[in-house]
């Protein structure tokens, strides 16, 4: 069964990056955040760390001991309506938030960039239903999650 798998180009682990295949572990740094959302860049950082754990392809490991970096900046949180009311075009009823992220990885040894690039993901919440700063955090926390998983595939896809 197993030479059946083998043949079939299964393999365990993700996939790498051409330019990243000689490396094999990474630890993230602190994005920093250049907006006024407190909390996106700490968001940020763990769905990173979080979504290259899962995929597989590197394995995490404390700074020191690290072949790469990743890390980068929250450059801007940007809103618009997305939907407004039928009785007052002025009031969204749906509010978008689009978050854009440029990222580096960094070889610890040499200290060259390796891969950088500009993301951006959007998340959506309702201004007229219960909560709306916990809507908008959870919009904020959905889009970040995007942000970091197509990181990861500009950091995977071969």
């Amino acid at each position: 069964m197993l030479l059946l798998l083998a043949s079939c180009g299964y393999h365990l682990g993700g996939v790498r990056n051409r330019r990243l295949a000689h490396l094999d572990t990474f630890c993230v740094d602190m994005f920093e955040n250049h907006t006024l959302y407190p909390n996106v860049s700490m968001q940020l950082t763990t769905a990173l760390a979080d979504s290259m754990q899962r995929d597989g392809a590197f394995r995490m490991v404390s700074p020191s001991d690290a072949d790469m970096t990743i890390s980068g900046v929250v450059e801007s949180v940007t809103s618009s309506g997305l939907r407004t009311d039928s009785s007052n075009t002025y009031l969204s009823t749906e509010l978008g938030l689009t978050v854009f992220v440029r990222y580096k990885v960094t070889e610890n040894s040499s200290g060259k960039v390796l891969r950088s690039g500009l993301v951006s993901s959007q998340g959506s919440f309702f201004n007229n239903r219960g909560n709306v700063q916990n809507a908008r955090d959870n919009a904020l926390s959905y889009a970040t999650r995007l942000a970091a998983e197509k990181i990861v595939l500009d950091l995977t896809i071969p």
